[in-house]
């Protein structure tokens, strides 16, 4: 019987986001904290006589394009290179919120080629694709596909290109509260303004050493004013350790020492907020799992 092939896209949470200025190629200069979470979509490849994307989720609002999407252009990429010719069966379940902060459709991505690779490298006993070669293709997928490559506690700096670890404590647990509107990356950039972000929110927030300031929250608010709405009720909750807004927007998180504190302060966001929690987690591009029949849920 023919094989479903398995792996985790984790969402990824840049802890802060410095705008530096813009590469040579109008790409922007970045420097970024980041970790991946818990939370993950999940996609399943299967060899078959022509590709077909298909997807499950829970909500309309995470449902992806289905002919053009990360995962077919990923896939694309991936058999332009190798001029591999296999067909696949694709399921998505989605997971992670569109247009968020959170990289989702990056995870995504990079998920699809660490797949890909697996699958190319066991069929070829030769001409193997390196982990560098996977590298270039993310690189001309998007800025935040190498890093969900390596999907571990990074410092991002260039325009994404470049990716270092870093090491971060395990023992805090993270809230995640989108008000459910997607923002444009572009968008959000074409409102930067490098002076009136550091009028939004004046007291400096530390996280293990690090100063949480995102220079997009300005011009993200500007688009979603309910960011800042989010953000003043997180600033004001006794024993969070720390809060912020993710890349673009327009997830805001709060970080706590303990699960309890976030069950709690659950109640001071009502149905209209996507709302998660979890903690952060290191993985690696051995993931890739399978079997004769897709999960139960799907």
């Amino acid at each position: 019987m023919n094989k479903y092939y398995s792996i985790t896209a984790p969402a990824k949470l840049n802890l802060n986001l410095f705008v530096k200025g813009k590469a040579n190629n109008g790409l922007h200069l970045l420097d970024s904290d980041v970790c991946f979470l818990e939370l993950a979509d999940r996609i399943h490849f299967k060899f078959s006589e022509n590709d077909n994307f298909m997807q499950t989720t829970t909500s309309k609002s995470l449902l992806v394009d289905s002919k053009h999407n990360l995962v077919l252009e990923s896939l694309y990429s991936f058999r332009y290179l190798t001029g591999w010719d296999k067909k696949f069966q694709i399921c998505l379940c989605k997971n992670i919120p569109i247009g968020a902060g959170l990289g989702g459709g990056s995870a995504d991505a990079a998920a699809t080629l660490i797949l890909l690779r697996k699958l190319f490298n066991k069929e070829r006993k030769s001409k193997k694709i390196s982990i560098s070669t996977l590298f270039e293709i993310a690189n001309k997928l998007g800025s935040d596909v190498p890093a969900c490559l390596v999907s571990k506690s990074l410092k991002i700096s260039g325009y994404g290109n470049k990716v270092k670890r870093n090491i971060l404590s395990d023992n805090y647990y993270y809230l995640l509260v989108n008000p459910n509107i997607e923002l444009s990356t572009k968008e959000v950039f074409s409102h930067f303004d490098c002076f009136s972000n550091k009028k939004t929110f004046d007291k400096k927030v530390i996280f293990e050493n690090l100063i949480l300031h995102n220079s997009l929250l300005s011009s993200a608010i500007k688009l979603s004013p309910e960011i800042q709405e989010v953000l003043s009720i997180l600033k004001t909750i006794p024993n969070i350790v720390a809060y912020g807004m993710s890349g673009s927007g327009s997830t805001c998180f709060g970080i706590f020492r303990d699960i309890k504190t976030i069950l709690n302060i659950l109640e001071f966001f009502n149905n209209k907020y996507f709302l998660w929690y979890g903690q952060k987690k290191d993985y690696n591009m051995n993931r890739v799992t399978f079997s004769k029949m897709l999960e139960k849920k799907f």
